[in-house]
């Protein structure tokens, strides 16, 4: 860092009077452009930044799934039309073995992400947001302890800054912001390989139908867990499927591309599926962060939303409704923080606590399920969905963006399906309870930062006991 020292109030009233944006935003994806717009229509001056041309932004390879809220939550129409795909209704989720299956009852719509993206993005500029794209953020620019802009390269090839009261990193898993910054400014968690997930998928034409795979008609996803992960099939519309995975980098693991091959080429899927892929990759975000949200979301004059803070979906990978649920209230916090001339970690934490006592608390209680799930064996997996102690409740809850509480009869229940298999009940149970106190231990998120370290051991804490009940032989943070 350079330049004279100033003490922060000092600072605070200088960054106030010279900078010429309120906001600068990295990232036109959804919670990048959601953020964008209620900051503006906030009557903040705002500039987005993203490395797309603008007709790109929002370009998928296929559909993205989206609960119902995230249009509420940003005040805007449901999706109709060609952006309007499919109405999610059920999760059918089978064995590793396929042998065996459960449903789970979802509300989700399937949307065409590109045209999705692009309305997000004429929202945020209707608002009055400037768009900046086809440029590349290498990095923060930083004064006396304070994020204060970015760094770009055009796409002339020449190099420049721009300035900002606030800087919102919402450039996805690259986090181009967050990653470049001093320790002294931001340290926060680095992601484990086995908690990022790698996904692919194809489009092909859907012929026939077989146990383990839908027909056109089918209301949501067929979903296979297995290899940490899980396999899918999805109707993109009468005639042709979706079929993919998403799955962690553990070591024993396949390539996605490797195991879609496979399940292509399986003798009963040869005449099921059609030879020609009408699309297939990973698409713009190849890599997820299958995280609860980083610890800390803000930093003096930073705040982080979407994939650069982990706020995607624990167990199904959904990033949309997160992401646009967190730029509404980081939009909300910064307007506050600037208007009370007030942009450092402490000017912002609101937002963090926001964040953690609801979305981040149902990601925490997600995430725990998470880690059970994803190191079991596949006969494990498969004692569990066979027995019922795994079924639509806590599927359908969490793929919802809920948690769910077992009552007695619950518990009664499933000590009575799984009376032949104690060792896995008791660890399903002692997990249980630990996500419902990661729950609690997120719901009580400090109000100030000086009660952050206290609920940061809280949280490691926890998260080490469960890492004992799932016999997981890990750290928290790479």
């Amino acid at each position: 860092m350079t330049g004279k020292t100033v003490h922060i109030t000092e600072y605070k009233e200088d960054i106030m009077s010279k900078d010429s944006y309120d906001l600068i935003v990295v990232g036109a994806g959804s919670g990048g452009c959601a953020i964008s717009k209620v900051a503006a229509e906030k009557g903040l001056k705002v500039l987005l930044m993203d490395k797309r041309k603008k007709e790109e932004i929002g370009d998928k390879l296929t559909f993205d799934t989206i609960l119902p809220n995230a249009f509420t939550t940003l005040g805007i129409p449901f999706p109709e039309g060609k952006e309007f795909d499919m109405k999610m209704t059920k999760l059918r989720v089978f064995s590793p073995n396929r042998r065996y299956f459960f449903d789970a009852t979802i509300d989700a719509t399937l949307t065409h992400r590109h045209l999705l993206g692009q309305r997000l993005l004429k929202c945020a500029l209707y608002a009055g947001t400037e768009l900046m794209p086809d440029v590349d953020v290498t990095g923060p620019v930083i004064k006396d302890g304070f994020v204060v802009g970015v760094q770009y390269k055009a796409s002339d090839g020449n190099t420049a800054e721009v300035r900002a009261k606030v800087v919102c990193d919402s450039s996805g898993i690259r986090a181009v912001v967050r990653d470049k910054l001093p320790k002294e400014i931001y340290n926060g968690e680095k992601l484990v390989r086995e908690d990022t997930v790698v996904a692919y998928r194809e489009v092909r034409d859907l012929l026939g139908t077989c146990f383990h795979s839908p027909d056109h008609d089918f209301p949501g996803w067929y979903c296979i867990l297995q290899n940490h992960g899980y396999f899918w099939v999805v109707p993109e519309n009468k005639t042709q499927a979706n079929i993919g995975c998403g799955i962690p980098l553990f070591a024993d693991n396949p390539t996605p591309e490797k195991l879609t091959e496979d399940y292509l080429n399986e003798t009963e899927h040869v005449a099921l599926y059609g030879k020609t892929a009408y699309a297939k990759g990973t698409g713009p975000t190849p890599r997820i962060p299958m995280r609860a949200d980083q610890p800390m979301l803000v930093a003096n004059g930073l705040v982080l939303v979407g994939e650069a803070g982990w706020q995607v979906a624990t167990n199904s990978g959904f990033g949309v409704q997160g992401s646009i649920v967190a730029g509404k209230l980081a939009a909300e916090t910064i307007a506050d923080a600037i208007r009370n001339k007030d942009v450092s970690k402490k000017g912002l934490w609101k937002y963090n606590v926001a964040w953690k006592r609801e979305q981040g608390a149902i990601r925490a209680f997600a995430d725990g399920l998470r880690f059970l799930v994803q190191n079991l064996t596949h006969d494990e997996l498969n004692i569990l969905i066979r027995t019922k102690l795994l079924g639509g409740q806590e599927f359908g809850n969490l793929w919802s963006d809920r948690t769910f509480r077992y009552s007695f009869k619950d518990m009664v229940v499933k000590f009575f399906c799984g009376i032949g298999h104690i060792p896995l009940l008791l660890k399903l149970f002692s997990a249980y309870r630990l996500c419902v106190k990661l729950e609690e231990v997120y719901r009580a998120f400090p109000n100030t930062v000086d009660g952050f370290e206290a609920w940061n051991d809280k949280r490691k804490a926890t998260y080490k006991k469960l890492f004992q009940v799932a016999n997981i032989n890990r750290e928290l943070s790479a």
